[in-house]
C-alpha cells in the first residue's frame, strides 16, 4: 500500500535554463493530501498545470507542459525525482519558462529533498499497472513495452548510440528511492558536439556548458561521470516522463530508442484508455 508524500519543508532552487539560457528560480512547496504535483507561474498564480491533467508537447529535446498563456519546460529531472521519492503533492513555483539545469543531472534534487525530509500524509496513493501489455510503437524502431507485474516497478533501456564513446547501449534498473540516487540521478544530460550549430539555431542548448553536459566529439570532451552515463541519463529521462503520469505505476518497462517527444506517449494511452489500467490501491 502508498501512501502520498510530500516535502517536510520548501525548497528553493536557482540556476539558468539550458535551453533558453536564461535565470530561472523554482521554490517546491509542501502541500497538503490529493493536490497533486502542480507548477504554477509565480508572475500569474492564476497560471497553474497540474502533474497527470495534460500530456506533454511533442518536443524532442525537452519535456515541455503548457496551459493558456504559459508554459514550462525541462522538467524531466525534476520529475524524476520527485516520482522516485515517491512524492505526490508539491506546488512548484516557477519565475520563468524552465527549470534550471543545475549539474544536467538529478543529483541537487535528490541532495535538496534528502536535506528537508519526506513527510508521509495520510491518504493512499493512485497506483496503476496494465491490465495486459501496453505496446507504443512507430515505424523508426522506437517503442514502449509495458506488462502487467504484481510488485515494482522495472525498467530495461534500448539505445542504439552511433558513437563507440558512449559505452553501454542497454540498461536495466529495478526502481528504488536508494537504487535511483546511487546509478540513476548522477547521469547528466549529454550531447553531440557537431549538433550544438544546428540546437543553436533554433534557440536550443543556449545555456549549456562543461558544467551541465557531458560533451561527445572526436573524443570526450568532458570526462564520464560514472559508466554509461549516456545511457542511465536516457533512463532519468524516461523515469522524469512516466512521472507526469501523476500516478505510481506498477510494470515492467521496456523502452527501445525512445525519447521525450516518444514517452509522452504513456501519457497519452493513460489518458485515452484508461479502462485499460488496473488501479491498485
Amino acid at each position: 500500500m502508498v501512501f502520498q508524500k510530500t516535502l517536510q519543508a520548501p525548497i528553493v532552487m536557482q540556476g539558468i535554463g539550458v535551453h533558453a539560457g536564461i535565470a530561472s528560480t523554482i521554490e517546491l512547496r509542501p502541500a497538503p493530501e490529493n493536490t497533486g504535483i502542480v507548477f504554477i507561474n509565480i508572475h500569474n498564480l492564476k497560471q497553474r498545470i497540474r502533474i497527470g491533467s495534460v500530456v506533454p508537447d511533442a518536443a524532442m529535446h525537452a519535456t515541455v507542459i503548457k496551459t493558456d498563456g504559459w508554459h514550462v519546460s525541462t522538467i524531466e529531472h525534476l520529475m524524476a525525482a520527485l516520482w522516485a521519492f515517491g512524492i505526490t503533492n508539491l506546488e512548484i513555483l516557477v519565475t520563468g519558462t524552465e527549470v534550471p539545469i543545475l549539474d544536467g543531472s538529478a543529483l541537487l534534487f535528490c541532495h535538496e529533498i534528502r536535506r528537508v525530509g519526506v513527510a508521509q500524509q495520510q491518504q493512499h496513493a493512485i497506483t496503476i499497472s496494465p491490465k495486459e501489455d501496453v505496446v507504443l510503437a512507430d515505424d523508426r524502431g522506437r517503442s514502449l513495452v509495458i506488462k502487467p507485474a504484481r510488485e515494482g516497478l522495472s525498467i530495461t533501456y534500448i539505445a542504439d548510440f552511433k558513437s563507440p564513446l558512449v559505452g553501454e547501449r542497454t540498461f536495466a534498473l529495478g526502481l528504488t528511492t536508494e537504487c535511483f540516487e546511487q546509478v540513476v540521478a548522477p547521469a547528466r544530460t549529454f550531447g553531440f558536439l557537431d549538433q550544438l550549430p544546428l540546437l543553436r539555431q533554433y534557440n536550443l542548448a543556449r545555456g549549456t556548458s562543461l558544467g551541465n553536459t557531458l560533451v561527445i566529439g572526436d573524443d570526450m570532451i568532458n570526462p564520464m561521470r560514472l559508466p554509461g552515463e549516456c545511457i542511465r541519463h536516457k533512463m532519468l529521462d524516461l523515469i522524469g516522463d512516466m512521472g507526469l503520469l501523476g500516478v505510481s505505476l506498477v510494470a515492467n518497462v521496456v523502452a527501445t530508442k525512445t525519447g521525450h517527444d516518444f514517452n509522452r506517449l504513456l501519457v497519452k494511452h493513460y489518458k485515452e484508455h484508461p479502462a485499460l489500467w488496473t488501479v491498485i490501491i
